[in-house]
């Protein structure tokens, strides 16, 4: 998936207030001579690239309760999270991160480097996944205290998705396997926690936009929704979104060639993959957000991704929910 065409409508650096700005400068020991505001993101609030006037490079997340509450509660779930995060992981390391009670800043090294190709080609496909390889086994066990397992921080979000579209009268059109399959679909979706316990701590909100390549690393950024639960999860997240992308890459072939999947029940995967496609649609279909004009469109490609994903693996199935 692309970065949307249409930006978030986000505030840039010098509209911070300048109490904020002031405790931003002082927090990284230096006066920001520029600020730029990259491609992405789907949140409301600040994102910026900020040159230092000692020639230092940082970025720059903020948002405050006026813009919206679960922006903040997400950004302090990500510094609660970053500060553990081991030097392996394949992440930006972040420098510090402010808090007031109404405006939240978190600093990050900036990282210069690009999207992967929309298309997935040129070897960045691979590197994700063997970046993500590398992320799974530094944070097998979960370093972070606290952190809830997938099967509780979801348990509001997933299941239960499919069963109210059985009257959607846009769901033929949108997605007609889905529609010609429902009785499937909402037989697996209530299942959609078994197999997702393990001991891992997974970022669960990967796509084009929240990965950066230079020419050296990989870069996993935004680590708002992570969670702990079996290494493949990450793997069932991310390939409905590069099946969106390109129909080039077997996105199941893709799958099982890595050993997070293999260690997988398929009848887990299925159900997993069922949930978060009901969730995509679901969200698909509702009116955009002012904040977000692009995220409904963003969405309806991760679902499209992930129909075709469960096409594939539903030649399987031999009853609903076997």
């Amino acid at each position: 998936m692309s970065p949307p065409d249409r930006p978030p409508r986000r505030t840039g650096w010098p509209e911070l207030p300048v109490a904020v700005r002031r405790a931003v400068r002082d927090a990284v020991g230096a006066s920001v001579v520029s600020a730029q505001s990259p491609p992405g993101g789907f949140t409301p609030g600040v994102a910026a690239r900020l040159l230092l006037a000692d020639g230092r490079r940082c970025f720059l997340k903020a948002a405050s309760r006026s813009s919206a509450d679960w922006v903040v509660a997400a950004y302090r779930h990500e510094a609660s999270v970053n500060v553990h995060l081991p030097p392996s992981v394949p992440a930006p390391r972040m420098w510090t991160h402010l808090d007031d009670g109404d405006w939240i800043c978190l600093v990050f090294d900036d990282v210069a480097g690009r999207f992967p190709s929309p298309s997935w080609d040129d070897g960045d496909l691979t590197r994700v996944l063997d970046a993500l390889d590398r992320s799974a086994r530094a944070l097998t066990p979960n370093p972070v205290p606290g952190a809830a397992a997938v099967r509780e921080a979801f348990a509001g979000v997933l299941g239960g998705a499919w069963e109210p579209l059985r009257e959607h009268p846009a769901l033929p059109d949108v997605d007609p396997w889905a529609a010609a399959h429902l009785p499937d679909l909402i037989a697996r979706e209530p299942r959609w926690a078994d197999g997702t316990d393990g001991d891992t701590l997974l970022h669960l909100d990967l796509r084009r936009d929240n990965v950066l390549l230079t020419p050296t690393e990989v870069a996993l950024v935004d680590w708002a929704w992570p969670a702990v639960g079996a290494a493949w999860l990450d793997l069932v997240c991310f390939l409905p979104t590069v099946a969106a992308g390109s129909t080039r890459h077997d996105v199941e072939s893709v799958f099982a060639s890595r050993a997070a999947a293999r260690a997988a029940r398929p009848a887990a995967v299925d159900a997993f993959l069922v949930a978060l496609a009901g969730y995509w649609r679901t969200n698909s279909l509702l009116p955009a957000p002012s904040y977000a004009p692009a995220l409904r469109e963003e969405q309806r490609l991760a679902a499209d991704g992930a129909t075709r994903w469960l096409r594939a693996r539903a030649v399987r199935w031999s009853s609903p929910g076997t």
